[in-house]
């Protein structure tokens, strides 16, 4: 079960950095940010957040 987390975290936390990126990248190259960039930046933010968590409850 503890590896089944540690993983299932650490791809959550993946998911996250790469919303978080993604988010960075196209506010960058339209030059600002709408409501769609900050709820993928929240969004990614809280999932990174989950993921940790349970890679965390994991060890």
């Amino acid at each position: 079960m503890a590896v089944f987390l540690f993983y299932g975290g650490l791809f959550l936390q993946l998911c996250g950095v790469s919303s978080v990126g993604l988010c960075l990248f196209s506010g960058i190259s339209e030059g600002d940010y709408g409501r769609v960039e900050l709820v993928q930046f929240v969004g990614g933010t809280i999932i990174f957040y989950v993921g940790h968590f349970l890679k965390m409850k994991s060890t």
